[in-house]
């Protein structure tokens, strides 16, 4: 009994979600993603080699992980609070979180050039299936035109599938990357008298 009222209880949760990002994260328009650091190290994995840096694992798992909160409608700026850096260190953090933002926006455009190569292949196969039952089904025996019935309708169920679920899910994952490839970087050295949007 106590875990069916626990379930009842679970399932009429609110969320507060969106009055934490408007008190907390989103400010005229643009949403703050607050991040404190102690070091380059923080930001810039430690197996990367000078030019040729690669961003930590853990701060892009942060970042993404806060990101994937706040609606595609607003633009990110990441706050990075944390030690004075020199004019080349914020260069190269920078520059790191611009081409990694880069990168997988080229990633998943070539995902989304990929599937809709498949749709394509979907349409003409679920034409070509189509047409073969229509002008050779009365001709072929009863396990062959069985063949092809089911060889129509996975083609059709492919396509139906793209066009009503998967092409708006693409396209929500392309419209992600792009604004993460669009970020802004502010840096802010002393956390303690920010205007951090935490701390409003």
């Amino acid at each position: 009994m106590a875990a069916d009222n626990n379930k009842k209880r679970f399932l009429s949760k609110k969320s507060f979600l969106n009055y934490r990002l408007n008190k907390e994260v989103l400010r005229d328009g643009v949403a703050y993603i607050p991040c404190h650091v102690d070091n380059m190290e923080d930001i810039i994995s430690k197996y990367s080699i000078k030019g040729n840096e690669s961003l930590s694992s853990e701060f892009v798992d942060y970042f993404t992980d806060f990101a994937e909160c706040i609606p595609i409608k607003y633009p990110i700026v990441l706050k990075i609070y944390g030690p004075k850096f020199t004019e080349e260190e914020k260069k190269i953090i920078v520059d790191t979180i611009a081409l990694d933002g880069d990168y997988n926006l080229g990633r998943t455009i070539q995902e989304n050039r990929h599937h809709r190569l498949v749709f394509v292949e979907m349409v003409v196969g679920t034409v070509i299936s189509g047409i073969l039952l229509a002008l050779l089904g009365k001709y072929l025996e009863a396990v062959p035109q069985e063949f092809f019935y089911v060889i129509f309708w996975l083609f059709a169920d492919a396509l139906v599938s793209y066009i009503f679920i998967e092409r708006w899910d693409h396209r929500n994952e392309r419209s992600v990357a792009g604004r993460l490839a669009s970020v802004k970087v502010e840096f802010v050295e002393d956390e303690e008298n920010s205007d951090s949007p935490l701390r409003q």
